[in-house]
């Protein structure tokens, strides 16, 4: 390895892109360093963020150790800088707000404090005053960036058209149509051959129901709610070298004399990546002690999974019965595959799954439910992609396509 002192630096790699003052390691020396561009920033507003970085894969700490050096990033190396875009989240669907989102804070912060050092201060200005005023800047400085983007684009959109992604996954497409109703109050509801509904996916479930299923209405917190209860004994393990004592609200309000805080046991690597590599031989080890388990499992390990559940935000009994259900029809073999994908990366898993579950006898099959105009969103898109390679379950888009639409009151 080369000598801090003397290497260029010249093989640099960012150790996680999603922080704001990021943290860049040598290859060639093994040093931790900043870019210099971030220093004006970073030492103003983000000094806390300075000494060290949180690695991407792992979770870990990182330490910084040269503090800031020249010509680190790839803009001040004038290379093309790598796009980072957030996961596609509600208040957070556009896509320059998705790939420009540090971009944005950096601007947005910067001419925030310097009009409110204007107008004498924090202590000077009435706080609702200084969030209007930071929501006007973040508009501003968002309009700016969608005029630059149109001009001279800083990063480039890399997404596959979600047709791509069905048609190399070999998704099955069932097409429905309904009229499309606008009601006085602004509601909409769709009407079709089985009746009158609120909302795509009822129309979908009861086309379902007409051919001999049942239906659950799924998405993605079962799955939360299985995970929690099959897999809180290997997350919650003392014995492991990297667990944590963490402290949250509860989310939901307490009931008698349980405490508003829930503390419990977390790893400082869990639903990353590296957690799953660091702990393979466990993972492998607990999945097999559920085969021909999970029937009774379910309800003994309840209980004790309540912790996490709630951190998981998958605790209401709602969810534990779509989780029961889910879990009967399932079956060991395919909850086993369904916990190996999510604990190999869960916050990149543990969104994306399908709207409804449909079953009759021991057949059964996901339902993504899409009505005009709508289109997969990029969690869904690699839940399809998962699905495809890793996960395996008999998987169907359904599109309801408009027929017509009218205003007026619902037809009895």
């Amino acid at each position: 390895m080369s000598s801090t002192s003397e290497c260029s630096h010249a093989d640099i790699a960012c150790i996680n892109p999603f922080e704001f003052i990021r943290k860049y390691r040598c290859a060639a020396c093994g040093a931790v360093m900043m870019c210099t561009c971030d220093r004006g920033f970073g030492e103003r507003f983000l000094p806390y963020q300075l000494a060290h970085g949180t690695d991407l894969h792992s979770g870990l700490r990182v330490d910084v150790t040269l503090g800031f050096v020249p010509n680190v990033c790839n803009e001040c190396r004038g290379l093309r800088p790598e796009p980072s875009p957030k996961a596609e989240i509600h208040g957070r669907t556009s896509k320059i707000v998705r790939y420009y989102w540090r971009e944005l804070y950096f601007a947005t912060t910067q001419r925030f404090a310097d009009w409110l050092e204007q107008e004498g201060g924090k202590a000077a200005v009435p706080r609702p005053q200084q969030v209007a005023k930071r929501k006007e800047i973040e508009m501003e400085v968002l309009t700016e960036l969608k005029d630059l983007h149109a001009r001279t684009p800083k990063y480039t959109y890399g997404e596959t058209p979600a047709s791509q992604v069905l048609s190399e996954c070999s998704v099955p497409i069932v097409n429905l149509s309904a009229s499309y109703v606008n009601a006085p109050d602004g509601t909409r509801t769709l009407s079709n051959g089985l009746g009158t509904f609120g909302t795509v996916e009822g129309l979908v479930a009861a086309h379902y129901r007409q051919e001999g299923y049942d239906v659950i209405e799924c998405e993605s917190r079962p799955f939360h709610a299985l995970f929690g209860i099959y897999m809180y004994l290997l997350i919650e393990d003392p014995a492991d070298k990297l667990q944590r004592f963490i402290g949250f609200g509860r989310r939901s309000p307490p009931v008698g004399d349980e405490a508003p805080q829930i503390w419990m046991n977390l790893p400082r690597d869990f639903g990353r990546p590296g957690y799953a590599t660091r702990r393979a031989d466990a993972i492998e080890e607990h999945l097999g002690m559920l085969e021909g388990q999970t029937d009774w499992l379910f309800d003994y390990w309840l209980e004790p999974s309540c912790d996490l559940r709630q951190y998981l935000w998958a605790h209401t009994p709602h969810d534990v019965d779509r989780a029961r259900r889910l879990a009967k029809v399932l079956g060991d073999k395919t909850l086993i595959t369904i916990l190996r994908y999510l604990v190999s990366s869960y916050w990149a898993h543990y969104t994306g799954w399908p709207d409804l579950f449909a079953f009759k006898g021991d057949s059964y099959l996901f339902a993504e439910v899409k009505g005009s105009g709508d289109t997969l969103s990029e969690d869904q898109k690699r839940w399809v992609r998962g699905n495809a390679t890793t996960i395996g379950l008999p998987f169907t888009l359904v599109r309801v396509h408009r027929v017509g639409s009218r205003s007026g009151p619902l037809s009895k």
